[in-house]
Parts: C-alpha cells; structure tokens; sequence
C-alpha cells in the first residue's frame, strides 16, 4: 500500500485532518502502525486542551466523606464503562487514604498498577484526555450525620454535617445536601457566599428557610462543601460553622 492510499484509507476511517493523517503515515511503515500513531497523535493534541467534563462523586463511610472529581474533554465519557470504573475504583482507593492529595494519589496502586499508570491506560481506551483534579476529604464525629448529595448527570455534589441530640436525622441532612448544591446554581460566585445566606434559603422552594427547617428538626449545620463540575479549583464552597465563620476555599482537604 502506498503512502497515498494510507491517507485516503486513514481519511475515510478517522475523518482526521490531513496534517495529522499525513504526520502518521510518515513517521510509520504499515497502516496499522500509522493507526496507533494517529491515536497518539490525538491523545497528545488533547493535553494541550482544558479537560472540564467528566465526573463529580462521593464515597463515604461513618467517619469520612470523600468528594472528589475526574475530568475528560467531551461528555461521552459519562457513557463509557472504561471511564467510569476507573471512576468508581478511584472511589474505593480513596476512601482507605482519607486526606490523601493529588500528588501523592496518582503513586498509589489499583488493579496491580498505579493510578497513574491506569490514568494513561483509561485515556489510550477512550482517546480523550484524563484527568484527576481534586479530591477533599469532610470529617465527622460519631455523634454526627452526613448528608450526601450527587446530581444525576454527576455535574455537581455536596457533602454536608449536621448535629443533633435526636437520632435518624439522614432524611434532613439529605435535604440539606440538595439545598446545598442547588443553591451552588444561583451563586455562580459560590466562593464569596456566607454561610448565613445558606441558612437563610428557602428550603428546596418550599417556604421555610433551611434554619427554621433545622430548628424544628432540632438540628445544627456543622459543615457544608459542595463541588461542581469543570469549576476552578479554588471556586467550590467550603463552610464551617464551628466558629460561625464565612466560606472557606478548603477545609481539611489537600488539591
């Protein structure tokens, strides 16, 4: 086969630019190798893009909560079982290494690898850019309930603490985590919101504010950390309630 009939043939199959077809064929001597370089080729184009799709997730026990997010180029991703079991084995790894930070995550070993190894293996699988950007680590006591709360789609999640003398307080601290992550939608400046604005918002549209909700459930927010999908790192909400201080870019998380 030709050089040129390479190009065509790689052309009708990728519908890729020539300038990279061309680049592939050259640097190869069958088509089958071209394929792989053009696959390469790809991969190495899309490190030089912004990777803001993917997945926000939780993964909890009694004493953590671990929010934490993986990011792709395109929203296909949410679709393809390669991407998301890497997702869900990321969960279970980080949950046993609570506080971890990214540096330190991508050494550890999954699936008799490193993470960072089966980083590269899920993004030659998908041929899209794959990327770990954060993970932070909320802490309760025994005596306190998590609330968790992942969209659908996984575009955004929060995590919430609530205390309370009352036992089976789950439902209200869901609540709570709901409020929490839609109220995210209506401050795109999230970072800057005070706590009190959370308190004082209006339950889920219903009208009671979450403070009056929590009042009567005889229940206190201790804690409040919500992400969203593709957002600047610095951008999510972090709130403490310990010493009723304003939003915090971090709490007890390493990024």
């Amino acid at each position: 086969m030709t050089s040129m009939e390479k190009i065509k043939q790689l052309r009708h199959e990728t519908g890729l630019s020539l300038s990279y077809i061309k680049q592939a064929v050259e640097a190869t001597d069958t088509i089958d190798q071209a394929r792989e370089k053009l696959q390469l080729l790809r991969i190495q184009d899309q490190h030089q893009q912004v990777a803001k799709k993917g997945m926000v997730r939780i993964v909890s026990n009694n004493q953590f909560a671990m929010l934490y997010e993986v990011n792709a180029l395109t929203d296909f991703v949410t679709k393809h079982e390669t991407f998301i079991q890497f997702v869900e084995d990321l969960g279970q790894l980080i949950l046993n290494h609570p506080h971890i930070d990214i540096k330190s995550l991508h050494q550890l070993s999954i699936r008799n690898q490193t993470v960072e190894d089966y980083r590269l293996q899920v993004e030659t699988v998908i041929a899209e850019r794959v990327v770990v950007s954060r993970v932070s680590t909320i802490v309760k006591q025994h005596n306190q309930t998590f609330g968790l709360y992942m969209h659908h789609n996984f575009s955004s999640a929060a995590v919430v603490v609530l205390e309370s003398p009352r036992e089976n307080i789950e439902e209200e601290a869901l609540n709570v985590a709901k409020q929490v992550t839609a109220l995210g939608a209506l401050h795109p400046k999230w970072k800057q919101t005070v706590i009190h604005q959370i308190l004082n918002s209006e339950l889920l549209g219903q009208p009671i504010t979450v403070e009056t909700y929590l009042s009567q459930k005889e229940a206190q927010l201790l804690h409040a950390t919500r992400y969203e999908l593709g957002e600047n790192m610095q951008d999510h909400l972090s709130c403490s309630l310990v010493a009723n201080t304003f939003c915090q870019t971090s709490i007890k998380e390493d990024i």
